[in-house]
């Protein structure tokens, strides 16, 4: 037996007459909002989440080039999604991505079980880092800024919301400045601590840590080095100084990354400004 009572004024006047209460014989509530049933029952979980912005898209947007850029930037996306799919690891199978234009969100639910939560963690930076190293390459030629954290998080396909986005977003609009992804200080000892994860870590000139997008990647020094020539010759006369630091920071960093590796096939390969 399902009994039907109003749902309590404090919800508001527009509700009085077109929301309900349907209260089965289990006890279970069930909301009627205009006669669409709800259970009311989506909880937050624990996710690590990326909050991914690319810079410049706006003026891209803009500009006489821009159904190319734009489909620059939907070959981006799904080549990503589809990459992150085929790759033959148990942790990639429910990473969840949301799209909006320029933003992009990378989210994994994380285990309690440390080996389990560790390899999910990577799975995450691992994403990220492959999305960061396609956009600055030759097949796209943009830099990005971010912010990964962990927390609470609820994501489906209708919505997102939790801490955890509102930490991550926080990052890249305030915190990251460089096109780099800064990895939340709550999780840097998580992450350090772990011989595979520490390396996708770097310590900036500021003291904060960022993704090293470029742990994953062997001999990509000559689609990095095509991507920023694209990068510059994009901008053309209208590197300012605030763009002219962007491009500096991502220049020195991979530079600085291409040196470590030290990969034979890479030796050739490196940026340099215009």
């Amino acid at each position: 037996m399902i009994h039907i009572t109003t749902v309590p004024v404090n919800l508001g006047k527009n509700f009085r007459n077109n929301t309900f209460l349907l209260i089965g014989e289990d006890g279970k509530v069930i909301m009627l909002v205009n006669q669409n049933k709800d259970t009311y029952d989506r909880e937050t979980d624990e996710y690590i989440v990326a909050y991914i912005d690319l810079l410049g898209v706006t003026n891209k947007i803009k500009s006489k080039d821009s159904q190319l850029a734009m489909n620059k930037l939907h070959n981006l996306y799904t080549f990503s999604v589809k990459l992150t799919r085929n790759v033959q690891i148990e942790e990639n199978q429910d990473i969840q991505f949301k799209i909006f234009s320029d933003n992009i969100i990378i989210a994994k639910k994380l285990s309690n079980q440390i080996p389990q939560r560790s390899q999910e963690i990577r799975s995450l930076l691992m994403c990220a880092g492959h999305f960061q190293e396609l956009s600055a390459s030759d097949s796209v030629g943009w830099l990005l800024r971010g912010g990964i954290s962990i927390g609470q998080l609820f994501i489906d396909d209708v919505m997102v919301w939790g801490e955890a986005l509102l930490k991550s977003y926080y990052l890249e609009d305030k915190v990251a400045n460089y096109p780099r992804i800064i990895i939340d200080k709550d999780i840097v000892n998580e992450i350090i601590q772990n011989n595979v994860l520490c390396e996708y870590l770097r310590k900036d000139f500021d003291d904060l840590y960022f993704l090293n997008f470029l742990n994953d990647c062997h001999f990509c020094g000559k689609m990095l080095m095509n991507g920023f020539q694209i990068m510059q010759e994009e901008a053309g006369i209208k590197i300012d100084e605030k763009l002219y630091q962007k491009f500096s920071w991502h220049m020195n960093f991979v530079n600085a990354e291409l040196d470590r590796k030290n990969e034979k096939k890479d030796r050739k390969f490196r940026l340099s400004m215009l």
